[in-house]
């Protein structure tokens, strides 16, 4: 083995912009916009075109320093109860809001990231790999996530899975807040 560099010692400007980065922002507050439990309906589309409506809840919470917000989403899906959960924050270093999944139904994560769009911040996009037993090396999906407006009571997500190297809309997610 060869041995490393050591890692150089910071200076005073970029211990200050490390610092910087690290807290949360104007994006975390957005994103703190999901607190509060949500009814969820969520419509499926089969690859048939067959389409099945579900219904479930989410609940958000920030987590760590309002650095992230943790959803936690209890579903059925057919004759299955569900239950997933989601992590969304803002990487103030890449400059890109963050998700990553995971539930009871799996043992691997769907992570995807997508840049805020300055002219329409409340709608992310985000992009990732899909990865399952069908195609463990992964395929595009796309995740589009319409934030509610501040103190507003409805979200609307949509998923977009790959089929024959084409993009189709696979679910949609609408959530209405729970007073």
């Amino acid at each position: 083995m060869r041995m490393q560099d050591p890692v150089p010692t910071p200076t005073p400007a970029e211990l200050k912009r490390a610092t910087d980065v690290a807290g949360p922002g104007e994006p975390h507050a957005m994103l703190a916009r999901l607190v509060g439990t949500w009814d969820l309906a969520i419509r499926m589309t089969s690859a048939a075109g067959e389409t099945t409506d579900e219904v479930g809840s989410v609940v958000g919470k920030i987590i760590l320093g309002g650095r992230f917000v943790v959803l936690n989403y209890r579903f059925t899906m057919g004759d299955e109860s569900v239950e997933g959960v989601q992590i969304l924050g803002f990487d103030r270093l890449r400059q890109h809001v963050t998700s990553s999944w995971r539930d009871d139904h799996s043992t691997w994560s769907v992570e995807c990231a997508g840049a805020l769009d300055p002219k329409a911040p409340e709608r992310i996009q985000l992009r990732g790999q899909l990865h399952d037993t069908t195609t463990p090396g992964g395929r595009a999906f796309r995740m589009a996530l319409t934030l509610p407006a501040e103190g507003g009571d409805r979200v609307a997500v949509s998923l977009h899975d790959t089929r024959d190297v084409r993009e189709v809309l696979v679910q949609t997610q609408e959530w209405t807040r729970r007073r």
